[in-house]
């Protein structure tokens, strides 16, 4: 019997990381850096009023940024994928719209071109030589899709396996927090997350964290895109890089292009720089790691039974 519940907890501990090893080949790395992605998503509807919301770090929906364009006629099966693929999570979505010498697509900006590149550019170039390729989407800022074509059995399961990962931020825990705070048209954002619990022991590994403003209109109608589509969702119109873990910006809110549906999503990115010294948790390790904490007194219990 002890046998058997060792056997079977072992499989239990286990299963996390062969699931994790065994799907690598359905992405690419998002930042030709493993240890590295994103987290937040944090939503403010901005209709000229204050308004606050704020999120344990546990909690946090899973985060979809997608590269393209309105001509981009494989983007439709892909985004469509991928709209069934979320069905069953939590997801914020962010589309960047192709902007540098664009002439049909009228969404984006020279700031949201900037982030992608900035983030995904190297990742993408070499993988199909453009830094900027629709359709490509990055979950959780750390895993790359590009392309319609499936790695797996179809791009619906592509996508539900790279969600299932999950963010894997070396955090344990804690609250964000998000607002913005209008007076006569003067909108002020603040954000926190300068309480988020560091998931190391002894010696930790440097780490960083880079928190963005971006603003998302929900839906764009534009019957002049030559793939179809009409109704744009997602679309982000400017990102705006934020200093410090705990401040606040004053800034112009874009002017949606129809509609009073634009957004401000918090976005922060992380980042381990390095691994010199000191007993480190990745990700898949921490839960691994929290599962023996709760196994081993189990295992004992019925031992001692």
């Amino acid at each position: 019997m002890r046998t058997l519940l060792a056997l079977v907890l072992t499989a239990m501990l286990l299963a996390p990381s062969a699931a994790l090893a065994e799907s690598e080949s359905v992405w690419s790395v998002a930042r030709n850096q493993e240890r590295a992605g994103t987290f937040g998503g944090l939503t403010l509807h901005l209709d000229g009023n204050d308004s606050t919301v704020s999120m344990e770090y546990e909690n946090l929906p899973k985060i979809i940024e997608t590269y393209t364009a309105t001509w981009c006629t494989n983007c439709v099966a892909s985004e469509g994928a991928m709209s069934e693929a979320v069905e069953d999570f939590d997801v914020v979505q962010i589309l960047y719209h192709r902007h540098w010498y664009e002439i049909e697509d009228p969404f984006g900006s020279n700031s949201t071109e900037e982030r992608w590149v900035s983030l995904y550019g190297e990742s993408s170039e070499n993988e199909v030589g453009l830094e900027r390729a629709a359709p490509t989407s990055v979950i959780d800022g750390a895993r790359m899709h590009t392309g319609s074509t499936p790695t797996g059995e179809s791009l619906i399961s592509d996508y539900d396996l790279s969600l299932s990962v999950g963010n894997l931020a070396w955090f344990m825990g804690g609250e964000i927090q998000f607002s913005v705070n209008v007076i006569a048209d003067v909108s002020t954002f603040s954000w926190s997350f300068d309480n988020l619990a560091f998931a190391c022991a002894d010696e930790c590994p440097t780490q960083k964290t880079t928190a963005w403003l971006m603003f998302v209109e929900d839906s764009a109608n534009f019957e002049d895109g030559s793939n179809g589509l009409d109704d744009y969702r997602h679309v982000l119109h400017e990102s705006i890089m934020l200093e410090g873990s705990n401040s606040s910006l004053t800034t112009d809110v874009p002017v949606a292009w129809d509609g009073d549906d634009m957004t401000a999503i918090l976005l922060i990115d992380w980042e381990i720089e390095s691994s010199e010294s000191g007993f480190e948790l990745p990700g898949v390790g921490i839960a691994t790691f929290l599962s023996l904490l709760v196994a081993v007194p189990l295992a004992r219990a019925i031992r001692e039974d």
